[in-house]
């Protein structure tokens, strides 16, 4: 080898080694070696060297990692709209649930998805409306209920087929006219086999819930022979494991249930509510479990069980959210119920519920059937409910709930926007 040539590769390993890797200089030496060649090495007149740069291609970012989408899903009680609850939402020309609605306005809207438990069916189209023991509410009802921001409800009950299938399937399709979900009575066959799923997108996550509920019975009125499918009743705690395996394989990451059953008026769990709530745990499908049907508050809890055996949230009965139901006419405790909070969290490992909370809501059934949240009592009244029936329905309520974990205000919204997902 040429003493030109030795010189040059020394030198490109000394401009290799001081580049430190930023950059690669390449000496190209346009001639044969003088060894293979033959020839005498370059004199002065030689042509310079050619010095080519090579940089390395820029470094792709790292995938951005989505932040936690932390939402949560408000359950109210039993809607039950007895005849001078309709009065005292009497309007001109129809009516109007607004003003009734609105002592609970920023709870509800606070939450990512709202689920209310719509006990009775809507009176069809050319029936009056009726109040106990046959229902049929008015569809201004469920308008109002969508302004002020409940997104679905439940509407498995034993109440379901009062006003037969023209009722049920005119419910249903009040609901979705109104842009609400539902869950427990179906319009076919394929509807029932099929969960309601809501989607909320949010801080780079997509988080879909999907939302199933059942009844114990339907008062003795038979289901329709020819719409078996029309209302999830009985409880079949195996089939509801199974639509929640299958609402998970449609893309759902949670699963809530809804179970109508229980002991009217009792505010201790029944031995079946219990059954049920321990069957559906131990599924290892089903992530929350909301109760409602004794018209009464019962206690929330976390029971073992549940996803990946991490234990799961149970409230036995949320009591009634709007009626005319009132202490001393049909006992204590009936004016009063609880609005649940469930909260999920959504991030790279998975999604699951992380808390269940609960806070009073209570009605003035003297005073046009006004709903409140207790919580909202800071300075002892609460619009004409006088401070010691307040404090006299706070003190109940907090004995039934026990040392369940209070909601004290408003969840803070986490801002995702919300779908409520077609059925089928």
């Amino acid at each position: 080898m040429s003493p030109i040539r030795r010189r040059l590769l020394t030198a490109l390993g000394s401009t290799l080694t001081a580049c430190g890797g930023l950059g690669i200089v390449l000496a190209l030496v346009l001639y044969q070696s003088d060894d293979a060649a033959g020839v005498s090495p370059p004199g002065p007149s030689s042509p310079p060297l050619v010095t080519v740069t090579v940089r390395p291609a820029p470094r792709e970012a790292p995938p951005e990692v989505p932040s936690a989408l932390t939402a949560t899903v408000a359950f109210g009680g039993d809607m039950l709209t007895h005849m001078p609850v309709n009065a005292s939402a009497a309007a001109s020309g129809g009516y109007d649930f607004t003003p009734l609605l609105a002592g609970v306005d920023r709870w509800i809207a606070a939450a990512d998805l709202a689920i209310c438990q719509m006990e009775v069916p809507l009176a069809p189209p050319g029936r009056k409306p009726s109040g106990y023991p046959v229902f049929g509410a008015v569809p201004e009802l469920v308008r109002d209920m969508a302004e002020q921001g409940w997104d679905g409800c439940t509407t498995s009950s034993n109440h379901s087929l009062d006003q037969g299938w023209d009722g049920l399937s005119y419910t249903l399709e009040t609901l979705k006219a109104n842009g609400m979900g539902y869950a427990g009575t179906a319009l076919t066959a394929a509807d029932a086999a099929l969960p309601q799923l809501y989607r909320l997108t949010g801080n780079g996550q997509e988080l879909t819930i999907a939302h199933i509920a059942a009844t114990y019975g339907t008062n003795g009125i038979a289901v329709p022979p020819a719409r078996p499918w029309s209302v999830n009743t009985p409880i079949d705690t195996a089939a509801m494991a199974k639509q929640a395996v299958a609402a998970r394989a449609a893309g759902a990451d949670v699963v809530l249930a809804s179970i109508h059953a229980g002991v009217e008026y009792q505010t201790v769990p029944s031995a079946e509510q219990r059954a049920i709530v321990s069957r559906l745990a131990a599924s290892g499908q089903i992530d929350a479990v909301i109760g409602d049907h004794p018209h009464v508050t019962q206690p929330m809890e976390l029971v073992p069980g549940g996803v990946d055996g991490q234990g799961m949230w149970v409230v036995y009965s949320l009591g009634n959210f709007l009626s005319n139901q009132t202490d001393p006419v049909t006992g204590p405790n009936t004016d009063t119920g609880a609005v649940a909070f469930v909260t999920i969290t959504k991030d790279i490992t998975g999604a699951r519920v992380t808390a269940m909370t609960w806070a009073g809501v209570t009605v003035d059934s003297v005073h046009g059937h006004r709903l409140y949240m207790l919580q909202d009592s800071a300075n002892g009244t609460l619009g004409q409910l006088s401070a010691a029936a307040i404090s006299l329905r706070y003190d109940r309520l907090k004995a039934i709930m026990g040392a369940s974990p209070e909601q004290l205000t408003p969840p803070v919204p986490s801002g995702a926007k919300l779908e409520v997902l077609p059925r089928g």
